[in-house]
């Protein structure tokens, strides 16, 4: 069930690592939600949305025209609507979404990542 964050108060953060693309960059005030507990994501690197992603996987069936790419494109989309917090920005980054896309593609598609990511 997807939750309703709800921000805890300023003098309640807590400090934890602040990474950014999987790269600690010391201490810093994280917000978390109430409800669930999930830490904010403070950084700059803000979720996108699944149009976004859907998108994205439409280019790469244009482009590369690889046989059968139509019905792997709507598998790789049904994968990304299972994962519940795959939008969530509250807890989710771009980097991270772009992780598990790769992932994703991958099962699918025999391209490498470096192709992928052209098109993020």
């Amino acid at each position: 069930m997807k939750c309703d964050h709800v921000e805890c108060g300023s003098t309640d953060k807590v400090w934890t690592p602040l990474l950014i693309k999987d790269n600690p960059k010391g201490l810093k005030p994280h917000s978390y939600c109430i409800k669930c507990g999930i830490f904010k994501n403070i950084g700059s690197d803000k979720a996108k949305g699944l149009g976004y992603f859907i998108n994205v996987i439409s280019q790469i069936e244009k482009s590369l025209k690889i046989r059968g790419s139509t019905v792997r494109m709507r598998l790789v989309i049904k994968e990304l609507e299972k994962i519940e917090d795959f939008t969530d920005s509250f807890s989710m980054s771009k980097y991270n979404q772009e992780k598990v896309l790769i992932s994703i593609i991958k099962k699918y598609y025999n391209i490498p990542d470096r192709t992928i990511q052209q098109f993020l």
